[in-house]
């Protein structure tokens, strides 16, 4: 970033300075032509070539997968016939293809073309349309035997990072509630299915906010049609982080509730202490995007009351027989319990991003 200083003249009733020569030869611009000013919250101003078509950010990957013949052996050392052309393929090749997609997807790539000078397997292919399933707005647009064609189509300006955090969290709320009633004896052995099938969409949501966010960074204009400040981006991406851990240890939560929901009291326990962290959840996120320090506050009461549940169940577990002569429930219930407080944690943390002065009380 080049910095140039600027005399401020004034011509009339108006003030004015002259633009940089480099910007204006690059963005071809002459007189009679018009550009865009935007004052910003930080007070700070931008201006924008009006007659600029949106960049479309393009990337290339090669990909050489290692198909060459392997001498495998059988237990009397004569080679085995190679009768599949897949066979000593590196798997960790596709795993690395994938990891540079997912990673242009982030960095916000509009194009990502993958090539390969020998034919790409159906294996491959196959895997790879799995994958890209994770990463919202991102399709194959053309494809043959030695390449394939990926295009980001959604429309970054038309996307509001508030609504997709709260889809995040519409979602979570929805897996916490089935899973914590799933413990009134009506446990469904579908249900860590259907768990960890909404964790992957809280995932493909997360993926997407990480794009728009660090699109926004690079493109200050986009941040300015988004309305977010490099605060707002910070908080949103930590936000998200928060909700994407509550998701993975929502689904944590199912296999460990398999072993404990016998116990009809300890049960009933781990449902009341659930229950302080379903009011903590919608309070802070409705005080992190509503700015609510009353939201705030709220969290925090909830938060006391989900200490003192988490201490009745840690006392029930010292009394309780049953689970201290299995090992598999022991081990099950002190899993539930710190996945519990990892999960107050996040609630907590979000709010902490709403106002760090909440416990100043007014």
């Amino acid at each position: 970033m080049t910095i140039y200083i600027r005399s401020l003249q004034q011509i009339g009733s108006s003030i004015l300075i002259s633009l940089p020569v480099d910007w204006i030869k690059k963005n071809y611009l002459v007189k009679g032509k018009n550009v865009s000013v935007e004052t910003n919250n930080d007070n700070s101003i931008s201006i924008y070539n009006n007659n600029q078509e949106e960049e479309k950010i393009k990337i290339e990957f090669i990909y050489q997968f290692n198909n060459s013949e392997l001498e495998l052996q059988n237990d009397s050392g004569k080679d085995k016939d190679i009768k599949n052309p897949s066979v000593g393929k590196d798997t960790k090749d596709i795993k690395i293809l994938l990891n540079k997609i997912f990673g242009a997807y982030l960095l916000g790539y509009n194009i990502i073309n993958v090539k390969s000078k020998e034919p790409i397997s159906f294996e491959d292919s196959e895997t790879l349309k799995k994958s890209i399933r994770k990463l919202i707005g991102l399709e194959i647009v053309d494809e043959n035997n030695h390449s394939i064609n990926l295009q980001f189509l959604l429309d970054a300006k038309t996307l509001n990072i508030e609504k997709i955090l709260n889809m995040m969290n519409s979602i979570i709320t929805g897996m916490f509630r089935e899973t914590i009633y799933s413990l009134d004896g009506k446990f469904n052995l579908d249900l860590k299915k259907k768990i960890a099938s909404r964790d992957d969409e809280i995932d493909r949501q997360y993926f997407l906010i990480v794009r728009l966010i660090r699109t926004a960074i690079m493109n200050k204009k986009l941040a300015g049609i988004l309305n977010l400040s490099n605060i707002d981006m910070l908080d949103y991406r930590i936000a998200a982080n928060y909700l994407e851990t509550a998701g993975d240890l929502i689904t944590e939560l199912t296999a460990y509730f398999t072993e404990v929901k016998e116990d009809k009291q300890l049960a009933a326990l781990i449902r009341k202490t659930g229950y302080s962290l379903e009011e903590m959840q919608v309070y802070s996120i409705e005080a992190f995007t509503k700015m609510s320090r009353a939201k705030a506050f709220k969290v925090i009461e909830n938060y006391e009351e989900f200490k003192v549940s988490l201490s009745e169940l840690k006392k029930n577990i010292k009394s309780n027989k049953d689970i201290l002569i299995n090992e598999t429930s022991l081990i099950a219930v002190v899993n539930i319990i710190s996945c519990l407080d990892k999960l107050a944690k996040c609630w907590v943390d979000i709010t902490d991003l709403a106002k760090p002065t909440y416990l100043i009380r007014p």
